[in-house]
């Protein structure tokens, strides 16, 4: 069994003790308080109640008492309204008492016969005092009637405060006797509680420091002697047991850790000095890097040199390309301006040899008229020569504008022939000169593809003169690290023979980690060729 369970177990047993105490103590109380809650809430109020009740029988019986020897009528009748509303009184804090605090058979029975008592009662008095008015055809057993009921009515009255009084001694009692058995039993659960959780937790100290004790003599003389020899007891079967064989897991551990470092360093030793002539030879080595590196270098400048001057002329190139692309661009644009000014000077001639065809109209138009008024001149005989000589000169006029009109349509329609056919050439001549821009856009495009991969060529040029750069600077680094590497190496010589003395002072088994000592060497040998 593990220590943590013993402490549970002891735990849980003080646990349940200190539930049980618990639990008997607040039932005691519970039951305290029940006692104290039915005196407060029961017991008291009745008494009151009762109280108040014969207070009011003996006012009542007082009242009687000197309504015989009130004369006048009106007090007489307002005295009996004062007695009757007594009784009312005590109906009402009887009928409150039967209804809230009855505490047992016995006391329903009392509380029932005061109830009968009380109405036999109001029947004597309403038989005797009629409206105020005393009786006195009434015998004398009638008013004995009365008086007998009138004592027992106080009396009984008297008896259930005297019982209500019992009741509440009788609680009373019942407490004290709750108590003192309440605090018997709680001291006598305590005692018992604590010398059971007592005597659980000694005997589990005292096994706890046992087996602590063996573990700390074992810690002790391991660090005192630094014998790793020693093994503490892990025969338990506790969380100390578990120390004790994770302590002899850690001291195994421990003691085979420092056999490898013991070995290892004596390989650290042997590799020390091999890794010194590997530094040498990689030093030879990396000096004859270092001079490939500067021929490299300066044949990369060459090409740097070549590949910039081809730059330089691609750019000229795709310059001038440009330049032609921009004159012949210009050219076309010129051409086709002259078209467009050819096709406004045909659209102009056209309007032109419409109004000559009109003009050549109105001229035909007008010579029919001068006919018609050479007819009517003759008609008209000798009133109409002068007529006949005006339309005569006009149809002179008319014959000339036509054959004017003629020759003009004739120069017009040459005009149009020779500028549809300029129209056309110059068409020509734009469809050329567009191929030729085009020609030189794919050339100029070339040119500057040409440029550039030469751009191109040229930063990858000088990338690789800053790599080569690089190179040579690492090349020059890692000669002055092969020249710290020999003075590390030297200095782990010596660090591994300080390692060796300081795992010496530990007690070792015999032979521990001998097996290891081909491999680490074989690795560190290995290392050092490489």
């Amino acid at each position: 069994m593990t220590i943590f369970q013993k402490l549970a177990i002891a735990i849980a047993i003080f646990v349940l003790a200190l539930g049980g105490v618990g639990g008997y103590g607040i039932k005691a109380l519970g039951d305290s308080k029940d006692r104290v809650e039915y005196v407060t809430g029961n017991t008291l109020p009745s008494l009151t109640l009762l109280s108040n009740s014969n207070i009011n029988m003996r006012e009542v019986r007082a009242s009687l008492s000197m309504l015989s020897e009130i004369e006048d009528q009106a007090q007489r009748v307002s005295q009996l309204k004062t007695i009757l509303g007594q009784l009312a009184n005590v109906d009402k804090f009887m009928a409150d008492y039967k209804q809230n605090y009855i505490s047992d058979d016995r006391d329903a029975q009392m509380t029932n016969s005061i109830i009968q008592l009380l109405a036999s009662y109001r029947q004597s008095i309403d038989s005797l005092y009629q409206g105020g008015t005393i009786q006195k055809s009434t015998d004398a057993a009638a008013e004995n009637a009365k008086k007998q009921t009138e004592q027992a009515l106080i009396k009984l009255l008297q008896d259930q405060r005297e019982y209500n009084l019992t009741l509440a001694s009788n609680q009373e009692k019942a407490n004290k006797e709750s108590y003192s058995t309440a605090l018997y039993t709680l001291i006598s659960l305590i005692v018992v509680s604590v010398g059971v959780a007592g005597s659980l937790a000694w005997v589990i100290l005292l096994y706890v420091r046992r087996s602590l004790n063996h573990l700390q003599h074992t810690l002790l003389t391991i660090s005192d002697n630094l014998d790793l020899t020693l093994r503490a007891d892990d025969s338990r079967h506790d969380e100390i047991g578990k120390t004790a064989q994770a302590l002899n897991n850690l001291t195994e551990r421990f003691a085979t850790v420092l056999a490898d470092v013991r070995m290892a360093s004596e390989s650290v030793a042997t590799a020390s000095n091999e890794i010194a002539a590997a530094n040498i030879d990689l030093s030879a080595r990396t000096e004859e890097q270092a001079s490939s590196l500067a021929q490299t270098a300066a044949s990369m400048h060459e090409i740097s040199s070549t590949v910039e001057s081809n730059v330089d002329n691609a750019r000229q190139a795709n310059s001038l390309g440009q330049q032609a692309a921009d004159a012949v661009t210009h050219g076309d644009d010129s051409v086709e301006r002259m078209i467009q000014a050819m096709k406004a000077i045909a659209s102009g001639s056209e309007k032109v040899a419409e109004i000559t065809n009109l003009i050549e109209g109105i001229a035909f138009q007008t010579n029919i008229l001068a006919l018609n008024a050479a007819v009517e001149a003759a008609r008209a005989g000798e009133h109409g020569r002068g007529f006949a000589v005006v339309a005569g000169e006009v149809r002179t006029l008319s014959q000339r504008s036509s054959s004017a009109a003629r020759e003009i349509k004739t120069l017009i329609d040459n005009a149009i022939t020779a500028v549809r056919n300029g129209s056309q050439q110059a068409d020509d001549v734009r469809n050329a000169i567009s191929n030729v821009k085009a020609l030189i856009t794919n050339a100029s495009s070339l040119v500057g593809e040409m440029s550039m991969a030469s751009e191109e060529q040229s930063r990858g040029i000088s990338q690789i003169n800053v790599a080569i750069n690089q190179m040579e600077a690492v090349t020059q680094q890692n000669a002055a690290m092969v020249e710290q590497a020999s003075s590390a190496a030297e200095s782990l010589n010596d660090q591994a023979a300080r390692l060796r003395q300081l795992v010496e002072i530990f007690r070792l088994k015999a032979g521990a980690g001998h097996q290891r000592l081909d491999d680490a060497s074989t690795n560190t040998l290995s290392l050092g060729m490489k």
